[in-house]
Order: structure tokens, then sequence, then C-alpha cells
């Protein structure tokens, strides 16, 4: 920031010490995510990264053609082959959880391991990888009775470290990566979830929580939303976490950002299923059973939970209220650094999660937003390092990769020997801030 320009955060402080602007209430959240502020931000300081004007024109052209020949829409998420659906037997809240839980732990599977050897899960007949690995893992969980998408089970005595290190357990010798960081922030949500989200009548508000399903609106019951008394509620359906039928359409998606970003060239393709109908036990191995009801034995499933679904009421069907919302009560959505003396928002896995919701439910339900076109393409994060290094790290990193390559980025001889050299650039660098910034200031000129 140069010493003549204006600092808007500080200069709206100042309105609102001197009365001159409209005072914002303390517990007011904006729709406003203040992303691609930042990111104009970002592209008109940067000095390694820019953006290529030829370029961007013909990669415009390419990505739209390849996303009308491929047929991108909402339902294309509920066509990944390991994304849950309401014909797997969940209820809509069993939706929201899933969803919620999947975006809150994925975030960098990069391994130092060849591929055979990096971490892999077994599930249906087939080993995954990266972000395809989380997911599995999750809907593995749910057919072996292990309530892992229910953010109450994360913060109960059952739910030890023993049993979340066999959710997420490995085909190799590999662990999942930051599985502790991961199983930290599962701790740190359900917390939250119960604090700020929870039952405020002592187990009485789950059953008098309900969704009105004709009209798509979301009815709370309890005090902590903003909920019509007049409207009557109903007892919600046990969920049901049978994955007996499966998805039936082969679609490359890896997540939102083949809605928001590149579409399918940003993802690699996968294989179809190959076995149909494959089944695992139904009960807990003897090895996980430390803080289980009792090893070896099914646990039941768990009555259902609205933390989640009351933090969207929150939002009030606004996309940006609800990325706020998420970077304001958890850390781990708090996707923010310093850039030239500025701090920078890029809340891209708040931004997933509610792009997960939209396309998951077709923008109807809880995934109806009336501003989701304000949300913006997901760059990555958590360092970014050369390009075959980074070929099967998962999602990160694949956005400034592709844009290079189309020929949108262009970097300074500093940035482009690292990027040749295949070093590693840390999380917070100036370059990454940089590639992250431009990358969703191209998407959006």
């Amino acid at each position: 920031m140069s010493d003549d320009e204006a600092d808007l955060e500080l200069l709206e402080l100042l309105r609102e010490t001197l009365g001159l602007g409209k005072k914002r209430a303390q517990d007011e959240v904006s729709t406003d995510t203040g992303v691609l502020r930042d990111a104009e931000y970002i592209y008109t300081n940067a000095i390694d990264v820019s953006v290529d004007m030829y370029g961007s024109k013909g990669a415009a052209a390419s990505i739209y053609s390849t996303m009308q020949d491929r047929a991108y829409s909402t339902q294309t998420w509920s066509q990944h082959e390991l994304h849950p659906t309401l014909g797997d037997g969940l209820t809509e809240v069993d939706m929201v959880n899933f969803i919620f839980t999947m975006d809150l732990l994925n975030f960098s599977f990069w391994s130092e391991f060849s591929d055979e050897e990096r971490f892999q899960v077994d599930y249906r007949g087939k080993r995954w990888t990266g972000y395809n690995s989380l997911v599995a893992c999750l809907r593995r969980a749910l057919e072996e009775n292990i309530p892992v998408t229910t953010p109450k089970f994360w913060i109960e005595r059952s739910c030890s470290d023993g049993v979340l290190r066999h959710v997420f357990r490995s085909a190799t010798n590999e662990e999942m990566p930051l599985l502790d960081k991961r199983i930290a922030i599962l701790r740190e949500a359900g917390e939250i979830l119960a604090e700020s989200f929870g039952d405020p009548d002592s187990g009485l508000g789950d059953e008098r929580t309900a969704v009105n399903h004709d009209r798509g609106i979301v009815d709370n019951g309890d005090a902590t939303a903003d909920a019509d008394p007049n409207n009557a509620s109903t007892e919600r359906p046990q969920p049901q976490h049978s994955t007996s039928e499966e998805p039936t359409a082969d679609v490359t998606s890896t997540g939102a950002d083949a809605y928001f970003s590149i579409a399918g060239d940003v993802q690699q393709q996968t294989e179809a299923l190959a076995t149909a109908g494959e089944t695992h036990a139904d009960v807990i191995p003897q090895s996980a059973g430390a803080g289980l009801d009792s090893p070896g034995v099914r646990r039941k499933s768990m009555e259902p939970e609205f933390s989640v679904v009351r933090l969207i009421e929150k939002a009030d069907h606004s996309a940006g209220k609800l990325v706020n919302l998420l970077a304001k009560h958890f850390l781990s959505f708090r996707d923010e650094t310093r850039f030239d003396g500025k701090r920078v928002r890029f809340l891209k896995r708040a931004q997933i999660f509610v792009a997960d919701l939209w396309a998951a439910f077709n923008g109807t339900s809880y995934g109806a937003f009336g501003d989701i076109d304000h949300l913006t393409m997901f760059a990555a994060r958590e360092g970014v390092c050369g390009n075959e290094r980074m070929a099967d790290s998962g999602q990160d990193y694949r956005v400034p990769q592709m844009l290079r390559s189309l020929g949108v980025l262009v970097y300074s001889p500093p940035l482009n020997y690292a990027i040749n050299s295949l070093k590693e650039i840390p999380s917070g660098h100036s370059w990454e801030v940089q590639l992250r910034g431009c990358s969703i200031w191209y998407d959006l000129r």
C-alpha cells in the first residue's frame, strides 16, 4: 500500500468512531465477504504475478466450451461416485452434516511418498487418494455405524482419538496427512456448534426443529434463530445412514471447485465404480473399540442434530453471510492473511461449503441462496509447489497451475524459477498471496 493511498478499513473505523457512518450492530453479519475487493487489491499491487489479457480471452473461451460440452450444473455434484445423496437413505439434515464435516476437513493431502506408498483408503473395491480419500473415509464410517458426521459425536467420550484414527485409517503405512490437526479441528468445531448453535432447551430443541419441504423454507422452533412463531414444528425423521444405493452417473467433479473455477479441466478423471453393491463389515473391529459402547458391537445411529442447520438459518439464505458466519465462528474457516500491509481474505473452504450446499440441494432447501453468484473461485492455499510434484496433491494448488498452463498467469523470473525448481512456497508468503489473488481476479473479470 502506498503512503498516499487510503486504508478503507481504517477509514470506516474512523467514520464509526466519529458517528459519521452507520454503526453496525455487534452481532450483525455482513453479506459482503470482501474476497473480490481484496483480490482486486492484490492484483493491482502484485509484482510477481500478472494476468495476461490475450491468454485470458483464449482460456475463457476454452473453459466455457468445456463446461457446455460436459453439461456442468448443480446436478453434477450428486453424480460424483462418492458424494452422498438423499437417494442413499440420508435425510436433508444428514446431508447438511455430511457436507459440513467433509468441507471442515478438506485441506492439504500433500504427501512426500510415491503414489503407491502415500495415504490411500480402501472403499468399494478401490483405493482412493486426495479429496476422494476423505469422502471415502466418511462414507465407510457411516456404513460401519460410526456417526462421524454428527457434530455432537465429536465431543462425546465415546469419540476417542482411537475411534477417529480407525475412521481415517489408511491402506498403506502412511496415515492421513495432518490427522492430529484434523481431529483437533473436529473437536473444536463440535464445541463451537454446541455452544453457539446447540439446543438451548436441554435436549428438547432438536425434536422441535423442522423443515417445510414443500416450501423449501427452514423453520426453527427454538430461540436461537429468527423463526416465525406461527409456524408449527413437526418431529424430524430419524436419520438413516444407509448407502446401499450408489450414484448412477460417472462424473469427475471432486467438489464445488468444478462449478466456479475451470470445470473438469481442473479435476482428474476418475474411474467408474469397479464393483456395485460392495458391502463392508457392520461391526467395529476390536482394535478400534476404545471409547465405543462395546468393542465389536454395532453402534446405533445417533439422534438427529441440527446445530449446523441453525448456523445455516442465521444466514437468511445469503451465501455471503453464511461464509462470513463460518469465518466468524470457526478459526479453521478463517482463511485470511496480510499482503502489502493490508489484511486480505480468501475464505476458500467457507465458500466451498456454501457452494457444496447449493449444488447438493440443487439450489433449494438448505442450498437456496439469493446471492450465490457472489462467491468467487477457490484459489489454493497451504503452500504452493512446482508443477509435477503437485499434480496429485488434492484440490489445493490446481487452479494457479492450470491458469499458468493456459497462459493466463505470468510469473516474474524469481517466482518462475522457484516453481520450475519444485521449491515449496510457504503458506502466507507474498508469492502465494499473489497467486491466489490474481487467480480469483481473473475468474471474475
